[in-house]
């Protein structure tokens, strides 16, 4: 079958579906080995997903707010640094966590978190700590909820003042409704080893924690990425939706129908198809025959985010660019002053410039109060804690964003419902699964590209063998997100 694009009809394509940081990744790596094959799909009018910087006037603002880790993995660093050259700037971490209203460095050791609230608080919690640790020596079983396992690591006490308003808010829902699976990421700090670690760095005095940062903001990874890409041959196309997979003996991917910006129909011959596009949206297009009357029903959730962006006159009287809420009397979960990451992103010195995310649903009351009345929920906040002074003065909202599917809800049962909806698509043997939406992962920028990497490489040392993939697949799911 011939392609309906123009450039690429020598071949069928290599399509990758997405042009987040994800999909942008790996088209640039495919690209590089196979020149001019590569086809990239996407559905918003800009590239770079959740990694996009977008403007207002002189203001510029990221999708919520993202920092980069070096000496992570070598080659996602070494891109990078390839990317982004003499503009990444290295930034010293300056962030706090506010619990129970004080403020901790964060992220938090276990040892700030035991000694925050006194003497009394600190052998309260650590006896806590030191009885559910000997609980566990006669515990049968495994616990199968958040709760009951963050409990038997770090005791009630702990789990009562930290995790559990952190995992509430976050996730919408009773931590005993949660898997262990984020309560195992979280807990790793109150590790023997760990504490033993974060003592000697005491002793030793631990070195200045740093990030790395693009200078013109987090989309200009994204914007490298497409130049390059494009530069290599590759084919960038938005569309207003995808139709349909057309799928060969339940086996393979032999092309694509989407609707191009001006409502026409085109399909496009794939030889290899990389996903980056969300989970449910990916299940959905999959028609197998073996389905009979459709597609089994979808039965994962995410978690949305509103963000606020608040221009104010005001100074934040403090050096700290990112500030972390994880309770629910403060209705935000992270404010960020984006300036302090790159002062290229607000160069106006009599404004500041605030990114606020709030944690909701789709349909919930924060989903749906207007901008105004957001605006003064988030001031009354922000004044709470001491960040606004009282009352604000010149505070204006620049605008709001409303993402349906940030942070996968790891309810009990949710792996096992994600392998039935995994292996079906994977069935397809030309099909190629990545990224954050696309796995249902909780992870960062750096495991985004890692995985598109991967796959690239894959592809060209193994195109057409599925079967090592599976193993590097199974890694991704090992990521421990850094904080």
């Amino acid at each position: 079958m011939a392609l309906s694009m123009s450039g690429v009809e020598a071949d069928r394509a290599i399509l990758v579906l997405g042009a987040g940081i994800t999909g942008l990744t790996a088209a640039y790596e495919l690209s590089r080995v196979f020149p001019g094959r590569v086809v990239v799909l996407e559905k918003e009018a800009e590239v770079g997903g959740l990694a996009a910087t977008s403007s207002a006037g002189q203001f510029s603002f990221d999708v919520g707010s993202h920092r980069l880790h070096d000496n992570y993995y070598p080659a996602v660093d070494h891109l990078i640094r390839d990317l982004c050259g003499t503009d990444l700037l290295r930034r010293d971490r300056k962030g706090l966590i506010f619990i129970h209203d004080q403020p901790l460095r964060y992220p938090p050791s276990a040892i700030d978190i035991l000694s925050a609230f006194g003497l009394k608080s600190f052998v309260r919690q650590g006896l806590s700590l030191l009885s559910a640790r000997m609980g566990r020596l006669t515990r049968r079983g495994e616990p199968d909820n958040f709760e009951d396992y963050t409990t038997s690591v770090v005791g009630k006490a702990l789990y009562e003042a930290f995790y559990r308003p952190y995992a509430q808010k976050l996730y919408g829902i009773s931590p005993r409704a949660i898997a262990i699976d984020p309560a195992i990421s979280r807990v790793r700090k109150f590790s023997l080893p760990v504490v033993l670690r974060d003592l000697w760095k005491r002793v030793l005095g631990k070195k200045k924690s740093t990030y790395l940062y693009p200078a013109r903001g987090i989309g200009q990874l994204s914007t490298a990425l497409k130049e390059r890409f494009l530069s290599n041959g590759g084919r960038l196309q938005f569309i207003s939706r995808l139709d349909a997979l057309n799928i060969r003996g339940d086996r393979e991917i032999e092309s694509v129908t989407f609707r191009t910006r001006d409502g026409a129909t085109q399909e496009l011959a794939t030889e290899t198809v990389v996903s980056t596009i969300s989970l449910d949206t990916l299940h959905d297009l999959v028609r197998l025959e073996s389905d009979g009357g459709g597609p089994p029903p979808f039965d994962l959730r995410w978690r949305g985010l509103r963000i606020l962006y608040l221009a104010t006159s005001e100074k934040v009287p403090a050096e700290h660019e990112t500030f972390y809420f994880p309770e629910s009397h403060i209705p935000f979960g992270r404010v960020s002053e984006l300036n302090k990451y790159s002062p290229s992103l607000n160069p106006d010195p009599k404004t500041t410039l605030l990114t606020i995310e709030i944690p909701c649903s789709p349909g919930d009351e924060t989903w749906v109060m207007g901008d105004d009345q957001l605006t003064q929920v988030c001031i009354a906040g922000l004044q709470k804690i001491g960040i606004l002074r009282t009352p604000a003065r010149g505070s204006v909202t620049v605008h709001s964003r409303k993402l349906e599917k940030i942070y996968p809800v790891y309810d009990i049962g949710w792996r096992r419902r994600f392998n039935v909806i995994y292996n079906r698509l994977n069935s397809l043997d030309n099909l190629y699964i990545i990224g954050r939406g696309a796995l249902f992962l909780h992870c960062n920028i750096d495991h985004c590209m890692l995985m598109a990497i991967k796959v690239a490489q894959h592809l060209e040392h193994n195109h057409g063998n599925k079967d090592s993939w599976e193993t590097t697949r199974q890694d991704f799911f090992d990521y421990r997100v850094r904080e």
